[in-house]
């Protein structure tokens, strides 16, 4: 199976690279970010069996543009997805809501 990441970070792409990631034969890294990225993962056909996403300096609304395109690449219906929810790390009280937030997203995404 194919393993894609998407980095956008030029440090952590280097690291990458210089580890070897990018000459593993089923491993993709796309540099840049996600909202340039998958959209050509998209038209190109790809779909996942699984899905990270790292949520971290990102935008509730970012998260929503995602979680449209996630939709369009994540095998259906077994497919698994997960992120890391950073959203309002600083205040118990809207890390709650955003949380509640995401799960009313989801569950109209199907």
């Amino acid at each position: 199976s194919l393993h894609v990441i998407i980095e956008a970070h030029p440090t952590v792409y280097e690291k990458m690279v210089k580890d070897g990631w990018g000459e593993k034969s089923n491993v993709r890294i796309c540099y840049g970010k996600w909202q340039d990225e998958l959209p050509k993962l998209v038209e190109e056909g790809i779909e996942f069996d699984g899905i990270f996403y790292d949520t971290y300096g990102e935008h509730f609304t970012d998260l929503e543009d995602f979680h449209e395109l996630m939709t369009k690449v994540l095998h259906k219906p077994d497919g698994i997805y997960s992120f890391f929810n950073g959203l309002a790390p600083d205040n118990l009280f809207f890390h709650g809501v955003a949380c509640n937030c995401v799960k009313i997203q989801l569950s109209h995404l199907g």
